[in-house]
């Protein structure tokens, strides 16, 4: 099926090609249906494997005294910012583009305390998603004294630094998985559907998930209904 989806995908794009460039007159493929995809049940961390990839990313034994000439200093800066940057994830679902374009004045700070966040998400929409408290307190004191302009996530001070690329911060997950023991593949949005399960085995409802996540249409957060087998089990539990 997928192969049947690329070749028609390809076909497709050869066409418009070859129309724009009067290389051809017509699409053949224009009316062609692809198959869809079958909807799958997204991957997420249960509780102990969450524990474990948060216990791996705080341990900085691992890191040796010197990498490439840089100190052991600089890299376990290196590895706060990303324990943040996925902490930011499994504690407001953002998508990685959305966390790693973040600025300080996008998150409401007041008394230390960091209380919710600005996202500007897909098609330009705005949302705000407020933070849970223990994580509010840690990173507003993470935040502490930083510029307004400067990216939450920057890999140098001030306000001209960037932040790492989503292609970095994927691959240093990858590192921490394994050393978590975690045998199946963990990418930040694998956080993102781990926020949104946290979330619905909290007793949210759907809507309040899609508000949440920033998605357009409820259809795309119905797959995280997988959560709902549990709480239906306790239910019958009650028969």
């Amino acid at each position: 099926m997928h192969i049947v989806s690329r070749r028609v995908s390809c076909l497709s794009s050869f066409y418009k090609w070859a129309k724009r460039n009067e290389v051809a007159t017509d699409d053949p493929v224009y009316q062609v249906e692809k198959p869809k995809r079958p909807r799958r049940i997204p991957v997420w961390l249960e509780r102990h494997e969450q524990q474990a990839l948060e216990a791996a990313v705080r341990n900085v034994d691992d890191i040796p005294a010197t990498i490439f000439g840089q100190p052991r200093e600089r890299m376990i800066q290196v590895r706060r910012r990303y324990e943040m940057l996925y902490l930011l994830i499994l504690n407001a679902g953002l998508r990685i583009t959305e966390a790693l374009r973040l600025k300080v004045r996008d998150v409401k700070l007041q008394d230390g305390f960091a209380y919710s966040l600005r996202i500007i998400g897909k098609g330009d929409k705005e949302r705000i998603v407020p933070l849970p408290e223990a994580f509010g307190q840690v990173f507003g004191f993470w935040l502490s004294g930083r510029p307004k302009d400067a990216f939450v996530f920057a890999q140098q001070p001030g306000p001209g630094g960037q932040p790492p690329s989503p292609q970095s911060a994927r691959s240093y997950l990858r590192r921490l998985r394994e050393k978590a023991g975690i045998d199946k593949p963990v990418t930040p949005h694998k956080l993102r559907h781990t926020y949104a399960t946290r979330v619905l085995e909290s007793g949210a409802q759907l809507v309040e998930v899609q508000a949440l996540l920033g998605h357009d249409n409820i259809a795309t957060t119905q797959m995280y209904t997988h959560v709902s087998e549990e709480r239906m089990r306790a239910v019958v539990k009650k028969l």
